[in-house]
């Protein structure tokens, strides 16, 4: 019993006695390998320093990589691109000035619109927001729990339901903690469900169940929160380190490529497929609604991206060549409001190759139809740091793709009217029934 006891009181020291950690002076570096080499370069110092944090992974595939320094290891930094002839510019001197700056607000409980879209929320007012919603409306909002962290937290969602029978859409946000536009973006879809007056968002709201998890990484983003703005993985403890990336775990082509065996890296992929908690209840919740589920949303940041699986391949597996054209048009309809250019691609060759990600598990074991991951705004000038004056925006323009996306996925015979039997389509066909009966 003392040393359950000890046990308990070790893993929870560092929450009561950690300092908020401060970026004064870090730099964020925009760094732009030209050839194989250097990319190589970039990518053998990601795999074995922890010192620098890479924001984007270095790859043939994109033209500049995004990493962190802190004013100790600068120099040496520096020093190391020079040598190889690597071009570099710095992006932010001191990235803690952009920490200050950010807008981070306190939801007041029974005042929906306290939750506004120009900040962001901790998890007590995400959580606090679900809550009031099912409190306000209690015949279209259930709460729902889709598993629990290594914390012992629940992994809280909604769904937004206006009948049984419909399929499914889901929304998946938050599992890397430090991308806090994901659960913001996420949040707003939610409202906009709920709350909208345009017509084609009330279609879209009635016509599906939305199964909805803003933050699936709680006990991570609670931390960036309290502790480390810049943490990406959950909270396990794994010997001297701390930490499994959630979107390595995944049981699809477990730690292949494009995650680490090292618990000191940021893509630690674990001890094992589904080794996590939050991966393996997550992932029994989502299988148990598997066979309805038409379409599949994972959001996170940043570089303007919509991505579809596969993650270890760049082969165009399953329906790509129409998920691909869907894709394609529903980025079209992001870029008519504010011009904003997302690329449109599988991950492997859209950014660079991943796997143990949810979006390949959910395309492969669950065989659902339409799978996208959006890496929102921006493309690298705020990085994880997006300012109150994009969240909006932001979110605005990725609400209207969502509304293409189901256009597109209609006109091209993978969703219905989202119900499983269309009402409509019964009363219909009982008319003309009755009317042949009659002659």
């Amino acid at each position: 019993m003392l040393k359950l006891l000890f046990l308990c009181l070790v893993l929870t020291l560092p929450s009561i006695f950690s300092d908020k950690i401060r970026f004064d002076n870090y730099t964020l570096y925009r760094v732009f390998p030209k050839n194989e080499n250097q990319v190589q370069l970039l990518r053998g110092l990601q795999d074995s320093d922890p010192r620098f944090d890479f924001w984007t992974e270095p790859s043939a595939l994109v033209n500049n990589v995004d990493v962190l320094s802190s004013p100790e290891h600068k120099s040496e930094f520096e020093s190391l691109l020079k040598a190889y002839n690597v071009e570099f510019v710095i992006s932010n001197p001191n990235i803690q000035e952009a920490i200050d700056r950010e807008p981070v607000k306190t939801y007041t409980r029974r005042n929906l619109r306290s939750m506004t879209w120009n900040s962001y929320y901790d998890l007590d007012g995400i959580n606090h927001w679900i809550d009031d919603l099912a409190i306000s409306y209690p015949s279209i909002v259930t709460i729902i729990k889709g598993g629990t962290t290594y914390e012992g937290r629940e992994i809280k969602g909604l769904k937004i339901s206006h009948g049984e029978g419909r399929r499914i859409i889901f929304l998946e946000g938050g599992i890397h903690s430090r991308e806090w536009i994901s659960p913001a973006t996420v949040n707003f879809i939610t409202n906009e469900l709920l709350t909208s007056n345009d017509e084609e968002t009330i279609a879209a709201a009635r016509d599906f169940d939305w199964y909805i998890f803003p933050v699936t990484n709680p006990d991570g983003y609670i931390w960036t929160h309290t502790v480390n703005r810049m943490w990406r993985k959950n909270r396990r403890p794994v010997g001297n380190h701390v930490g499994i990336d959630l979107n390595r775990n995944w049981n699809n082509n477990w730690l292949v490529v494009g995650a680490s065996s090292n618990p000191a890296l940021d893509t630690y992929a674990g001890l094992g497929p589904f080794s996590e908690p939050e991966t393996r209840s997550l992932s029994t919740f989502i299988e148990s609604i598997g066979d309805k589920i038409d379409m599949y949303l994972s959001f996170h940041s940043y570089s303007q991206l919509l991505m579809l699986p596969f993650g270890n391949t760049t082969e165009p597996l399953a329906n790509y060549e129409d998920a691909m054209k869907i894709g394609r048009r529903a980025m079209g309809a992001l870029s008519v409001r504010y011009g904003t250019r997302y690329e449109t691609g599988n991950i492997a060759e859209a950014i660079y190759q991943a796997s143990g990600g949810s979006v390949d598990w959910v395309k492969e074991r669950l065989k659902v139809p339409l799978v996208y991951c959006y890496e929102l705004r921006d493309n690298g000038t705020h990085g994880f740091i997006l300012p109150e004056d994009q969240i909006l925006p932001n979110n605005l323009e990725v609400m209207d793709s969502i509304l293409e996306l189901i256009l597109q996925a209609r006109r091209f015979g993978y969703m219905s009217s989202g119900n499983i039997v269309n009402s409509s389509v019964v009363l219909i066909f009982m008319a003309l029934l009755a009317k042949l009966l009659q002659d």
